[in-house]
């Protein structure tokens, strides 16, 4: 459940301030398994933004990074691309 929720605000978010030409900005998603590790990334088109300077004052972004702590899920953002990536382990058993 935490998964579906973080993508859906990762899209949301990429979707509303990550195009702005919608015939010609994509948002592009990828999840990728390597040696028992996960990494679900949403890259978008726009100028991404600043986690320090958002952190605080973003809901949607503070309910993200609190689901990724229930995760153990490593969280990052990058500029150039646009993009948010979290990093967890695969459960076993589950």
């Amino acid at each position: 459940m935490p998964l579906a929720l973080i993508l859906n605000e990762l899209l949301t978010n990429a979707a509303r301030h990550g195009t702005k030409d919608s015939a010609k900005d994509r948002v592009r998603v990828g999840l990728i398994e390597h040696a028992g590790q996960f990494e679900l990334h949403v890259e978008d088109d726009g100028a991404g933004f600043d986690l320090d300077a958002v952190r605080n004052t973003s809901s949607g972004l503070r309910l993200v990074l609190g689901l990724a702590r229930q995760l153990r899920a490593d969280f990052a953002v990058t500029r150039m691309p646009s993009r948010v990536s979290l990093r967890f382990a695969a459960e076993r058993g589950a």
